[in-house]
């Protein structure tokens, strides 16, 4: 509960009212909302945007992402064929949005790369037993393995961004062209409705949506 003073109940009326009749307050000249052929910071500034053409692109730089690309490129280099695979993703480097725990059947890693714990993969930690239990505020109830079939031996516990870097390693080395820092923000149609790829965001822009300065020496 508030209490206001009585002397101080009109002149909160006042003001309330004054500030429902007032037009609204722009609080955003972001170019998503401003259009940039009305904002005069950057009459001066000439903006560019530059396309490429690739035969594969690839969203999001994630176990998903990569063991496509690689996939890509294996049978790529089995058939004698060159192409162009490129991964863009939004983090500033591979796996540093994948910061998850995670335990992972090492099957389908081992189908890519027959060889991966010879390369290095980040397979450390096998699991040696599955325990569950119901855990109230005081107690800790085991629950028998017959309740909860999963099995998990043979498996290993990971930290996915570590799994996720070592894919983009090996994605290199087969000549995948990965781009961390850039998200894609549109996708790109022919005119017949079909997807043509996709624009990254603009760079070089300030929080407020003007032109960032650029100090040369």
């Amino acid at each position: 509960m508030l209490s206001i003073g009585k002397r101080l109940v009109p002149q909160l009326s006042r003001l309330c009212k004054r500030r429902l009749s007032s037009a609204p307050r722009s609080i955003t000249t972001h170019y998503t909302m401003v259009d940039r052929a009305s904002d005069e910071r950057w009459d001066d500034v000439e903006m560019e945007r530059y396309a490429d053409e690739v035969d594969v692109a690839i969203v999001g730089g994630g176990p998903a992402g990569l063991s496509a690309a690689i996939r890509l490129m294996q049978n790529a280099e089995r058939e004698g064929a060159e192409i162009r695979v490129c991964v863009i993703e939004k983090g500033p480097e591979i796996g540093s949005h994948t910061l998850s725990g995670a335990v992972i059947e090492p099957g389908p890693l081992l189908d890519l790369f027959p060889d991966a714990i010879e390369r290095g993969a980040p397979l450390k930690t096998p699991v040696t037993r599955d325990e569950f239990a119901i855990l109230t505020k005081n107690y800790s109830m085991d629950i028998p393995e017959l309740l909860i079939p999963m099995k998990n031996h043979g498996n290993y516990i990971v930290r996915l961004g570590h799994v996720v870097k070592w894919l983009g390693e090996q994605a290199e080395e087969l000549g995948v062209e990965i781009y961390p820092g850039y998200a894609a923000s549109e996708v790109l149609f022919h005119e017949d409705g079909s997807v043509k790829g996709v624009a990254t965001n603009d760079v070089g822009i300030a929080k407020d949506g003007s032109p960032k300065m650029i100090l040369v020496h």
